[in-house]
């Protein structure tokens, strides 16, 4: 009896962080991932907000919508500016998180604080101390895909993102652009 209890006791203690643990294991599927989004960003009260669709796949995360398409992918960032024709090659620092790291469960620097169940789902307190970051992600508890993500930095940016539809797929028609008669951006150092 003693040693059943010693059993149950250290899956508690060692299951922490086991909601966050099921929330990458959705995103991060072998299958991929197809997650449409509504973004809404406040920044030193100015709001601003758009729709569109995140591609996960292995470690390459794509984002599309009317306006731009950014492709993280091997620390390198594309971002295409669809309205300016602007094409901006960019390379990620080690200690820089996006919040692609957020939302497709990279827990490099992400800190998670506490796991509160409520009406089914499960909600991951998280920070990010480097950059003064605390927020939450709202997941399913049967299969921990992810419906709400929301994280504020020094109350001056606010970011809430609602999950509209989440699938994992073994094919994933990533958008392709023509971009030859775009100008070309190259921050890469």
């Amino acid at each position: 009896m003693q040693y059943f209890i010693f059993l149950v006791f250290a899956k508690v203690l060692f299951s922490q962080n086991s909601a966050y643990e099921k929330f990458q294991k959705y995103v991060q599927s072998p299958m991929g991932c197809v997650i449409r989004v509504d973004y809404f960003q406040s920044f030193f009260g100015e709001e601003v907000g758009s729709s569109g669709v995140l591609y996960i796949k292995d470690k390459m995360y794509i984002f599309d919508n009317e306006k731009q398409f950014i492709e993280y992918k091997d620390g390198l960032i594309t971002t295409i500016n669809k309205p300016n024709k602007q094409v901006v090659y960019d390379s990620i620092n080690k200690n820089d998180v996006t919040i692609f790291d957020i939302l497709t469960g990279n827990n490099n620097s992400i800190h998670i604080d506490d796991e509160i169940i409520d009406n089914n789902k499960i909600r991951i307190l998280f920070n990010i101390e480097l950059w003064g970051i605390k927020g939450s992600i709202w997941i399913s508890q049967q299969d921990g895909s992810p419906e709400k993500v929301t994280f504020i930095q020094d109350e001056d940016l606010k970011i809430h993102i609602d999950i509209k539809s989440i699938s994992n797929r073994a094919e994933i028609n990533l958008p392709q652009y023509d971009i030859l008669d775009y100008e070309v951006i190259n921050l890469i150092e």
